[in-house]
Formats: C-alpha cells, sequence, structure tokens
C-alpha cells in the first residue's frame, strides 16, 4: 500500500491527469496492457476527479525504480540528474553530484515506505528534494563545508513520510523544498 502525498480528495487537474495517461499509454506500448485495457483505463483516468482516483488507475503501472527496489544511485557529473513525475521510491538513495545538479522530486512519486533515508553529496552543486506537504525531514546529520542545507519545508503532520537526509556538501546546496505555487499570470511556472 502506498502512502498518499495528497489528501485523497485532492481535486486532480488536467495536467495531473495528461501525467496517468501518459503511464498508461507507456504500459501499453511496453505490452503490459491490452487494447481494451488501455481502453479502460485511459476512460478511468479521464473521468477522475480526485487524485487518489488517478492512482487507484495507475497503482500497478508506475514504472520501477532502477536498481533493486530498496535502493537508488544517482550520479551526475557536469550533468544534470532528474527523478519527477510517477516513479516508485526505494527505501535508501544516494546521490552524488559533482559540479552538476541533482533533482528529487517525490510529489507524484509513488511511496511505500514510512521514512526515506538520502545520502546526498553535492560538490560544487546542488541537490534538490521537492517533497509533498506533511513530511518531516532531518538534515541534521549533514557535513557541510562552505556550503549550505536548507529546509524550506512546511510543519509535518503526523502518518507522514520522514525524510532523513545524510552527507556532505563541499561549496554546493542542498536544499529540501515545497513544490512551487503556480500563478495564473504565469502559467508555465514549474516545479
Amino acid at each position: 500500500m502506498s502512502l498518499e502525498q495528497p489528501s485523497p480528495g485532492q481535486r486532480a487537474s488536467d495536467n495531473d491527469r495528461e501525467r496517468a495517461a501518459a503511464v498508461v499509454q507507456e504500459a501499453h506500448t511496453d505490452g503490459r496492457l491490452d487494447f481494451q485495457e488501455l481502453d479502460e483505463r485511459l476512460t478511468q483516468v479521464y473521468s477522475a476527479k480526485t487524485q487518489l482516483e488517478l492512482r487507484n488507475a495507475t497503482a500497478d503501472l508506475v514504472p520501477v525504480a532502477h536498481g533493486s527496489a530498496a535502493e537508488l544511485t544517482l550520479r551526475a557529473k557536469h550533468s544534470a540528474q532528474k527523478r519527477e513525475g510517477a516513479w516508485t521510491v526505494p527505501e535508501r538513495m544516494t546521490a552524488i553530484a559533482e559540479h552538476s545538479s541533482v533533482k528529487l522530486d517525490f510529489t507524484d512519486a509513488l511511496v511505500h515506505w514510512s521514512v526515506i533515508h538520502v545520502d546526498a553529496h553535492a560538490k560544487h552543486s546542488s541537490v534538490v528534494m521537492v517533497i509533498p506537504e506533511g513530511w518531516s525531514v532531518d538534515i541534521d546529520q549533514v557535513d557541510m563545508v562552505h556550503s549550505s542545507a536548507k529546509n524550506k519545508a512546511g510543519p509535518p503532520r503526523s502518518g507522514g513520510v520522514r525524510l532523513h537526509v545524510t552527507g556532505q556538501a563541499r561549496h554546493g546546496s542542498i536544499v529540501i523544498r515545497h513544490p512551487r505555487r503556480r500563478h495564473w499570470w504565469w502559467p508555465w511556472y514549474r516545479k
């Protein structure tokens, strides 16, 4: 059973439905759904009114994380690595960035764990983690040299996921924040 990031009754947006439809279409392309199942799932996705209905329509289709289900390592050297959209979050992750950036966006991810451990290493780099409302964050074990580690997230809720961040930053930054709010006058504003 996954831990729900948005509240189950939160209304789904058109963008949410498009992302869910992309997951369904990818499953059909991979051969995991036949034409009849594709039609049924797309009907379910486009008629969904809440986040919970979308999650129910795509729960068994979400792409699996690279590596084992319990661990993931992302390495970026003079480049950028991202995990965003519908992805399965492992219990332990390592993010290594050297003159690069790593972004872990948990807002639309499928989470099976009550505690997620992230070992972040930023050398002349940035590691950004975007979390849903209600998660608790622990960044007390991050070692810093000419760097910053910032928790910009709001207060945690009981029963929410706990994000435990360890590692080190050398002339870099480690930031945990919520998704940026979209404004009507700037519709292309991203997370």
